[in-house]
């Protein structure tokens, strides 16, 4: 079985196949695809290394997505360990740090599209199309750039539910239940950031 191949049509017997054939390794070059494929365009935009050269602003961010996804993933899989549990499912940590890379594989096809988009627009997709670029790049880019990222919800979207059916398969309940352990730690996660936004606005305004 190959799972980048396989997961779009047989999402339960991939993750079921990893558990039991792949190791840590795997998964972690998993990841390490996917914040490739994401990082090469995840500074689109944003103009904060507007004096760094192509090759070092891709990489860059190449390696700032790996390090937030490794992070994000320990944290995530831990939330979705106890909360989990706390639903009644009998998972362990280390099967869900191994199966949440596998919902990632769907991004990793965006790789070819992002790494086009780098070639064609170059050191103008990383800068603030609003007070830089000229008018013609400006329009071209703003419907590329739609164009992919409502590509990129709609594999968000499939790698979720691939989520939800392998928390289903670490905890041993309905895929249903999984979606609903997402959904939990989703709302423990807005629960704490909110307040943390609203303070952060208070202190800003109060200076």
């Amino acid at each position: 079985m190959k799972p980048l191949i396989s997961v779009w049509t047989q999402p339960k017997q991939t993750i079921r196949y990893v558990l039991e054939y792949k190791t840590w390794n795997y998964s972690f070059f998993i990841l390490f695809l996917t914040s490739v494929s994401v990082g090469l365009t995840s500074f689109a935009e944003t103009d904060l290394l507007p004096d760094l050269s192509l090759p070092l602003i891709i990489l860059l961010s190449i390696l700032s997505s790996f390090i937030g996804t490794i992070i994000s993933l320990f944290i995530s899989s831990a939330l979705y360990t106890w909360v989990g549990k706390w639903l009644g499912g009998t998972g362990n940590f280390k099967d869900m740090v191994q199966m949440s890379p596998i919902a990632s594989i769907p991004m990793i096809w965006m790789m070819p599209i992002n790494l086009l988009l780098v070639i064609i627009f170059g050191k103008n997709l990383f800068v603030d199309m609003m007070n830089n670029a000229d008018a013609a790049v400006f329009g071209t880019l703003s419907i590329v750039l739609l164009l992919t990222n409502l590509l990129t919800l709609a594999l968000g979207i499939f790698g979720t539910v691939i989520l939800s059916k392998g928390i289903g398969i670490v905890h041993h309940f309905s895929s249903w239940r999984g979606f609903g352990t997402i959904l939990i730690v989703t709302g423990l996660f807005l629960a704490l950031l909110i307040p943390f936004l609203l303070f952060l606005i208070f202190v800003l305004l109060a200076y």
